[in-house]
């Protein structure tokens, strides 16, 4: 019995739906008119297309192009190129006969050490000196992070140990609490950083 009602329900309510959408839909004269100019508002649209630069004049170079490869021709030009350059370096270490005695190249280490270098306290500046900059000749000024008093630098450090401090507002000498410590003869203490291998 409550099937039989759904349907009846049902039925009903898509009569009233037909009912809506049975009338023709009438539209006056000026419709297609204002139709036509709204999608031409809504686009550009040029009378003649832009002739297209010349190969190898300057106004080709600087238009941008889409190239479209497939996967497998990607990897084919991939695997290509990994050929000619493999191809290319068994020629420059095939053996040839030297003319005279070789000479040993003298080993540069081009390894740049980058330290960030940490103060937290209260302070209107800070700077860092250290045996890197010698003690303040060129000394480096820590930037305030916004946060808990936080300030920083990045520092180029050579390899090695190094002895470092802060000066704080221009009179205080502070030690990095955490780091390793050092005393001189003066009991001035500094803070030590090794850097490298």
């Amino acid at each position: 019995m409550s099937d039989e009602r759904h349907q009846n329900n049902d039925e009903a309510f898509g009569e009233r739906v037909a009912r809506l959408l049975r009338p023709v839909e009438r539209f006056d004269d000026g419709f297609e008119t204002d139709l036509v100019a709204a999608l031409r508002a809504d686009r550009s649209v040029d009378a003649r297309p832009a002739a297209p630069a010349r190969p190898l004049a300057p106004a080709w170079w600087a238009t941008p192009r889409t190239l479209r490869i497939s996967p497998l021709a990607g990897l084919a030009m991939a695997a290509s190129l990994a050929a000619i350059v493999s191809l290319g370096t068994l020629g420059l270490t095939r053996a040839r006969p030297f003319a005279s005695t070789p000479t040993v190249a003298q080993v540069v280490h081009d390894t740049v050490n980058v330290v960030r270098f940490v103060f937290v306290g209260e302070a209107k500046s800070v700077a860092l000196v250290g045996d890197f900059n010698a003690w303040g000749a060129q000394p480096v000024s820590l930037v305030p992070t916004g946060t808990n008093g936080a300030w920083t630098a990045s520092v180029p450090v050579p390899t090695g140990r190094h002895e470092y401090a802060f000066i704080v507002d221009g009179q205080r000498w502070v030690a990095d609490p955490f780091a390793p410590s050092s005393s001189d003869e003066f009991n001035t203490n500094s803070s030590i950083i090794t850097v490298g291998s």
